[in-house]
């Protein structure tokens, strides 16, 4: 076989664009794989340290080291967990699952102390002292801005290394095999084409030396001899048609390169993405069904293409219900939460959003849509709920601890003289004034607690905001008067009676003015308003039930509430008066949630706070246990 020759040329041209392409594939796969694995190892790492602080936020708070010693020894027992440790502020060791000897020291070498150091999530390459490679996650537990501990996690990289290199090899047996395989096939077809394409070249130098009388006999039946006919056709024809045929020759290649292109690209960018697409023409037929789509149904684009959207996803009707309204509206819908039925039974959340399908000078094709796995966002949801309720749990029982500190210490104190102290008169009146009054402060401040935790008992009855407003500030009047507030009332005239507990509501206007009244110790402006909602609900009319709230709102012009304190300013003993349990507002959003309204707070325009409560028409009240029940249980 000559080193020039077609067959020989073709033969290695075929071979080095399957090895260029294979081993640009190979490398291409093995980046990312190799990525996805250490992405998925460190996201793991993450996952298993963040959760570690999840549970010991609490005993960390309390000094519960046994509860510390329980959670590491059982985080250390997954797979690939080298050790598990708890650091206290101080940066010793508070819990270990591998060495509970060092229990109170603090660990020496770079990457300790750079762990101890950690102000957010740390994560660091080292190797243990038997040799092993390991991640190590460094996670601070925080509170209020202040450093409590750190969570470190120790993963080995052993399986993720062994993973990775059992994917080389894989990739490059692959490789081997294509390249033994492509060879023997291009040496077939080489040597197939090489034969009648040799005859058609000395007849094609013979035209091109001007020859155009020569003939070429054709020897085949295939493409070959059908090419061998068209030479001939072409040199009868070529002095008249040579630079039309070179012009449109010309044309039609660029056309063709241009369209395969943009099939590909397109084809390329479905592939791609990992939201689903679905497009349907306008018979409501099933055209396109990208990857992701595929994935999210459990239907090929074979089993489903050129069936109506109604029959392909009968499971979930809701689906076609609005692939189909679109269709007929022209119009875009956005942001639908469904829940998708595959076709295994399983269910999946979902959000559907779509549009009309245009073409060229704006016909109509069909409609789009794109669907979005929330599976994820609603996994996250849970977990930051679940963060959410350990937090308030331990911001509970800080405040709780602290309202009870001082009345204990007083009692405290009087039983350590008591004996001591008995015969004097002086003691004696000074324990029956401050043991009851002390005990009347623990007693008050335990059944507030026990009445926002209690289920609840309402008794419903037609309330009139207004009337409701000016009974609160008329107890409040002489209070109003002494520091010179003025109450302006905004009072809409079509405010109809709505369906509440009027003592319940009462207390939340009593919460809320009285906290007004006392933001204004130099006087200022009390407005109360009462009114309808506007609704702000983006779902399209005709998916929107008919918003029937009512609202009241008391602003006053004292000193405003901070931003920073927003995020706290409902939970309980949490207060920002010198004095103050902090239960009122807690228990005032309660109530209001109770009723299924709101109640939020901003800024005033000219200074101060405006509280806002948004109320229904007839009471929403829940048929479940809600958070206050379970903590009660």
């Amino acid at each position: 076989m000559k080193l020039r020759s077609l067959q020989t040329k073709f033969l290695w041209g075929t071979l080095l664009v399957i090895g260029f392409v294979m081993t640009a594939v190979m490398v291409v796969v093995d980046h990312r794989q190799r990525a996805a694995i250490i992405e998925e190892v460190q996201r793991r790492g993450e996952v298993i340290a963040r959760n570690l602080a999840a549970i010991s936020y609490g005993p960390l708070l309390l000094y519960n080291y046994t509860a510390l010693e329980q959670n590491v020894a059982r985080v250390a027992g997954e797979a690939d967990v080298v050790y598990a440790l708890v650091l206290d502020a101080d940066g010793r060791v508070a819990a270990h699952s591998s060495h509970p000897e060092r229990v109170g020291a603090v660990l020496e070498g770079p990457a300790h102390r750079r762990a101890a150091r950690a102000g957010e999530l740390l994560v660091q390459e080292t190797v243990t002292s038997r040799g092993e490679a390991i991640y190590d996650f460094a996670l601070p537990v925080q509170v209020e801005a202040r450093k409590w501990g750190t969570i470190r996690v120790g993963l080995s990289k052993q399986r993720m290394e062994a993973e990775i290199g059992k994917t080389r090899v894989e990739l490059g047996a692959l490789t081997l095999a294509v390249l033994l395989l492509g060879g023997l096939a291009a040496a077939l077809m080489a040597r197939r084409i090489a034969r009648p394409v040799q005859r058609l070249a000395e007849g094609a130098v013979a035209i091109s030396r001007g020859e155009l009388a020569q003939r070429i006999e054709p020897t085949t039946a295939d493409e070959i001899g059908r090419l061998a006919a068209a030479f001939n056709h072409m040199a009868v024809q070529l002095v008249q048609q040579r630079g039309a045929l070179e012009e449109t020759n010309a044309e039609l290649q660029r056309h063709v390169v241009e369209l395969v292109d943009l099939k590909s690209y397109t084809d390329n960018i479905l592939a791609s993405l990992t939201n689903g697409i679905v497009s349907v023409d306008l018979d409501g037929r099933v055209v396109t069904l990208n990857p992701a789509a595929e994935l999210l149904t459990g239907f090929f684009k074979g089993e489903v293409a050129g069936r109506y959207c109604s029959e392909a996803f009968a499971h979930t009707p809701q689906l076609s219900d609005i692939l189909m309204e679109t269709l007929a509206s022209h119009a875009p819908i956005a942001s639908v939460p469904l829940t998708l039925r595959r076709r295994n039974g399983s269910t999946v959340p979902i959000e559907l959003s779509t549009a009309p399908l245009k073409g060229g000078e704006g016909k109509d094709l069909g409609v789009i849509g794109v669907l979005r796995d929330l599976t994820l966002v609603r996994q996250l949801e849970h977990d930051l709920r679940r963060s959410d309720q350990l937090a308030a749990l331990g911001t509970l029982a800080a405040g709780l601890a602290h309202e009870i500190k001082n009345p204990l210490t007083s009692l405290l104190t009087f039983t350590r003289h008591l004996e001591r102290r008995f015969d004097d008169p002086h003691f004696r009146e000074k324990f029956h004034n401050v043991v009851p009054r002390e005990l009347e402060r623990i007693n008050g401040i335990v059944e507030r607690l026990l009445e926002l935790a209690r289920p609840a008992r309402m008794s419903l009855a037609l309330v009139r905001l207004p009337v409701l407003l000016d009974r609160v500030v008329e107890l409040y009047g002489n209070q109003i008067e002494a520091r010179q507030i003025v109450v302006v009332r905004e009072y809409a005239r079509d405010v109809p009676p709505l369906q509440a507990d009027a003592e319940a509501l009462y207390r939340v206007v009593v919460n809320l003015v009285a906290n007004a009244v006392d933001a204004m110790e130099g006087g200022g402006r009390l407005t109360l308003r009462a009114g309808w909602s506007e609704s702000r609900d983006p779902l399209p009319p005709r998916r929107r039930p008919p918003d029937r709230r009512m609202k009241f709102e008391v602003e006053d012009t004292g000193p405003g509430i901070p931003p920073s304190e927003g995020d706290r300013i409902f939970t309980p003993f949490y207060t920002t008066k010198e004095g103050g349990t902090g239960i009122g507002l807690a228990l005032a959003h309660k109530i209001v949630e109770e009723h299924g309204g709101t109640i939020a707070f901003r800024g005033g325009r000219a200074g101060g706070t405006v509280f806002t409560v948004v109320l229904p028409l007839i009471a929403e009240v829940p048929t479940g246990p809600g958070p206050a029940d379970e903590a009660a249980r």
